[in-house]
């Protein structure tokens, strides 16, 4: 019994680390193709916080001034990050990471919820480094 526990505290130790080395803001661009052929080059920034051993996230607008809820699923050193979009009959972005070498890597994947509306979904591989957090603005005088 004694053995259980030993294990049981080593895995959510572990788990608890990896869901803290991936807090902070992460930057990196997707180089998608759709279903017609079409390429992309798609820019994505994560503000991601623990909070009580539980992961928030934040897809930050192109402003840097707000953005999307993410839900974010962990297993291990691979994450799920989805973000539904209503506009226009709704699409789901979904980002497949798996943290490597303190970089989050893998799949962005857009699909739409209304096919007659939206044609065409795209994939596309992505890398999700480390970034710094904007400087503020200072104050004019």
């Amino acid at each position: 019994m004694k053995l259980f526990q030993i294990l049981l505290l080593a895995l959510l130790v572990r788990r608890a680390a990896t869901a803290q080395d991936i807090a902070g803001r992460w930057a990196g661009t997707a180089a998608t193709t759709d279903e017609a052929g079409a390429k992309r080059q798609e820019n994505h920034v994560f503000e991601i916080k623990n909070q009580d051993g539980k992961l928030t996230g934040l897809l930050v607008n192109r402003n840097g001034n707000g953005g999307k809820d993410v839900q974010i699923q962990q297993d291990g050193a691979k994450f799920n990050f989805v973000v539904f979009l209503p506009l226009d009959g709704g699409e789901y972005l979904h980002w497949k990471f798996e943290l490597k070498d303190d970089n989050l890597v893998g799949i962005y994947i857009v699909t739409h919820d209304n096919p007659k509306k939206w044609i065409y979904d795209r994939t596309g591989a992505i890398t999700a480094s480390r970034a710094k957090a904007p400087m503020a603005t200072p104050a004019l005088k």
